[in-house]
């Protein structure tokens, strides 16, 4: 038992360091479309590792989805809400860490679940903004219905 645990730690140790060379907070390289396709691609992989109960695999996984929700990249929009949406998303990967790290699968499924019904709130959030700012309306405009 004690042979797997340090085992998974080693594994856990060196695929974050991966991470970190891929994964940087802040990378000015990262676009959203690829930090977004990163965190479907891991979403994906921690549905796979509860199924599995693989703890080892989703603790990687979780951090990896903490470490895209900081990067650069993430930022969409510069609204209040859409900062709300990514601290959701962000507490809710991190319950998933803290779920994988007690080998909890139960808590797992909930923080996987509560992460994914935020992606979908912050998808509709983004899509309204757009629909909403994609006709700009002039000052006379605004006036002019009253």
């Amino acid at each position: 038992m004690k042979t797997k645990i340090i085992l998974g730690a080693v594994l856990g140790a060196v695929l974050m360091a991966g991470l970190a060379a891929t994964v940087a907070p802040n990378d000015p390289k990262l676009t959203t479309r690829e930090v977004m396709r990163a965190k479907l691609d891991s979403s994906q992989k921690v549905l796979e590792s509860i199924a599995t109960e693989n703890f080892v695999t989703l603790n990687v996984q979780a951090q990896k989805l903490v470490a895209l929700s900081q990067a650069a990249g993430w930022s969409a929009r510069p609204t209040p809400e859409y900062k709300q949406h990514t601290a959701e998303f962000r507490r809710h990967a991190e319950a998933l860490q803290k779920a994988a790290r007690a080998e909890n699968v139960d808590a797992a499924s909930l923080a996987w679940f509560q992460m994914t019904i935020s992606c979908v709130n912050c998808h509709r959030h983004i899509r309204g903004v757009r629909t909403v700012s994609a006709e700009p309306v002039g000052f006379a405009e605004v006036f002019a219905g009253r």
